[in-house]
Formats: C-alpha cells, structure tokens, sequence
C-alpha cells in the first residue's frame, strides 16, 4: 500500500507504514515511524495521514487542535476531489 516509505518534517525523516489500527506518530524511537491504519482510500485515511503529519510537524500543539484542524483540512480535500492513487 502506498510508494511512499519516507518523509521528511521539519527536517526530521519518518518511515510510514500501514498498520492494523487508526494512527500513531512515534518521536521517541530513532526509527521515527508513522502508522496510518485507516481504511484504504477513504476519507478517514486522508484525516489520518494529515492528522499524523500535523503530530510529525508540530509535537507543541495540543491534541484537540491537531484533531480539529487534520479533519477541518481532510474534509475540505475530500470535497475537492484528493484521493490516493491506486
């Protein structure tokens, strides 16, 4: 799932894996990962994926605001056509 296996938040690399379960953003390890487990292709995943970057990018903000605004965002995308490619 996904081509993408790496990506850099400010400055930091994060491996992304698809996982079994809704989402986490590890800083604390060296491996740094970030696991997306919503279903494929919908619009929870993209809230997810945005949600877990927001965490990767910004660890000072609380988990209310990341929540809000990862789904203020993923919604807006959702309603002008993002989706995952194939």
């Amino acid at each position: 799932m996904g081509k993408v296996k790496t990506h850099f938040f400010n400055g930091i690399r994060y491996n992304i894996r698809f996982a079994q379960f809704d989402g986490a953003t590890d800083i604390d390890s060296v491996a740094r990962d970030m696991l997306i487990g919503a279903k494929p292709n919908t619009q929870s995943e993209l809230i997810t994926i945005i949600h877990e970057s927001m965490h990767a990018g910004n660890w000072d903000k609380h988990e209310e605001t990341i929540d809000k605004s990862s789904r203020d965002i993923g919604r807006l995308l959702w309603r002008l056509g993002y989706r995952r490619k194939k």
